[in-house]
């Protein structure tokens, strides 16, 4: 891709040219990232899932984005396109692939531990009224 820009009688106007060349930049910049991850495509089937679907979620990502920023530089309110709501969308699955790898990440309880404290937490040997956790409690004397 020719990344040579001609600005002609714009090039007078130093914030128009600084900003294009930062777009450039950039742009130059996801070009190679895209082009790194473009051989990705043959080895897919051998990544793992939860590398797969990063690998998907990066990509939908990006893709999109640059898709907004077309839109932006061809002057339409990308706001108003059903872009924005693809990107929401993706940042939504985002999101929710975070609590999945999160949930992978918290401690487990252990159960019968938990039980033990509870049981020892019911039972107050210096109370009088207290009772085994097992006794059926009386409400009235016929019982």
């Amino acid at each position: 891709m020719d990344w040579d820009l001609k600005y002609g009688e714009l090039s007078k106007e130093e914030d128009f040219v600084n900003n294009c060349e930062n777009l450039k930049e950039n742009l130059m910049e996801v070009q190679k990232v895209l082009d790194q991850l473009v051989p990705l495509k043959e080895q897919y089937d051998k990544l793992s899932l939860p590398a797969q679907i990063e690998l998907d979620l990066f990509l939908a990502f990006t893709l999109n984005s640059l898709h907004w920023i077309h839109l932006r530089i061809q002057g339409c309110d990308p706001s108003k396109h059903p872009i924005k709501n693809e990107l929401q969308r993706i940042k939504l699955v985002m999101l929710k692939w975070q609590e999945v790898k999160d949930r992978e990440k918290r401690p487990i309880v252990d159960i019968e531990a938990a039980k033990r404290f509870i049981k020892s937490g019911l039972y107050d040997p210096y109370k009088a009224t207290a009772r085994p956790p097992n006794k059926k409690m009386k409400f009235s004397d016929n019982e």
